[in-house]
């Protein structure tokens, strides 16, 4: 690997991004008119499909719309439209230091060991969850966690008790799924905003902005444990149930001078990181389990399109909007005048097929 940096330049290792307008499109269809139209779009561009259903899901469930003010700036904000674009969160800033400290550790000076686990454990090996554990218990600085979802009962409790010991404690967690801890931790008598030395805030992946201004993040899938600065376990291992009972995964146990890389994207994963709004409602109780996001209006004045499309069928089937307020009859008619106008946009390349006219064109047009 040495030998491959010193014989090639920057440029040699830079690939062009992936990018294709049809697919760009494709989401605006999808945020815009719903799986309908996405599909609709597909078929007439002839284009794949580029979506797993799950990612579909994710995307209608988790798309926020555009601030709206009152009708009459509707449709200023619907001709004035921007690049659907990826918002990366990198900063050539200083990492900050963490509000509990933070050891410091001279990585140079140690040589860097990796070993593996793997559930279910082969033989003679210890399981992955027992070596979390145990990681924890024998933490006296820092335990630093990143974690997509955490709901293991056993692996919280070895982190209340190093809290106890006067252990730091950083938890980072997937925006989108951690109302799953909250009300994990809330179900066992904890209360994370009381628990002196224990920090929790939540990280979200990159931001795409549509053109008609909806946008959606990603989420976090790291998945590990930085003990001390000393000690890493990183893998495809999560802190549930399923995983340590009936999911296959595995992790590495990491020492040495490589920690230093967890060190520094665990900081930078804190400096992007907030303190989740649902912890400000700590009073109020969760939503029940079961229910879809699909089905939830999100929060901050952000429209689920399947919530408005099934409360507008409601009105409609009782004959009245006395179901949506005014908030959401402000968004609805946002969403459905871009629906109407992606129909019209179908319909008028349909009719103008015959004379060469691209659909991409009409779309950007």
């Amino acid at each position: 690997m040495a030998s491959m940096e010193s014989d090639l330049s920057p440029d040699e290792f830079y690939v062009q991004p992936h990018y294709k307008e049809a697919y760009r499109l494709a989401i605006y269809a999808l945020l815009c008119g719903g799986e309908e139209a996405y599909e609709e779009y597909l078929r007439y561009e002839k284009i794949s499909h580029l979506l797993s259903e799950e990612e579909i899901c994710f995307i209608l469930g988790n798309a926020e719309g555009p601030a709206l003010e009152d009708e009459e700036n509707d449709v200023e904000n619907t001709d004035r439209l921007i690049p659907s674009l990826y918002s990366t969160i990198m900063s050539d800033e200083e990492i900050p230091e963490l509000e509990m400290g933070w050891p410091t550790v001279q990585f140079q000076m140690k040589e860097t060991s990796i070993s593996m686990l793997y559930h279910p454990p082969r033989q003679n090996t210890p399981a992955i969850k027992e070596v979390v554990r145990r990681q924890i218990q024998e933490a006296r600085q820092v335990v630093a966690i990143v974690m997509d979802i955490f709901t293991d009962r056993d692996i919280f409790k070895e982190v209340i008790d190093a809290t106890q010991r006067g252990v730091a404690v950083y938890i980072l967690l997937d925006d989108s799924r951690v109302r799953s801890f909250l009300k994990m931790s809330r179900s066992v008598g904890i209360n994370v905003l009381d628990t002196p030395n224990l920090v929790v805030r939540t990280v979200q992946g990159q931001q795409y902005r549509c053109q008609s201004g909806w946008t959606f993040h990603g989420g976090l899938e790291h998945r590990f444990i930085l003990v001390d600065c000393e000690t890493v376990l990183f893998g495809t291992y999560s802190y549930t149930w399923s995983f340590e009972k009936i999911n296959r995964s595995m992790v590495q146990v990491v020492t040495g001078l490589l920690v230093s890389s967890y060190d520094e994207e665990f900081r930078r994963l804190y400096a992007f990181s907030s303190v989740p709004a649902v912890l400000s409602n700590w009073s109020q109780s969760f939503p029940n389990a079961t229910e879809s996001l699909m089905q939830r209006l999100p929060e901050n004045r952000c429209v689920s399109l399947n919530h408005l499309d099934r409360k507008a069928m409601r009105g409609a089937q009782h004959g009245s909007s006395c179901h949506i307020d005014i908030q959401e009859r402000q968004s609805l008619m946002y969403t459905t005048g871009e629906l109407q106008k992606l129909n019209s946009m179908i319909r008028l390349k349909m009719e103008t097929k015959g004379l060469g006219v691209s659909a991409l064109s009409l779309l950007k047009g």
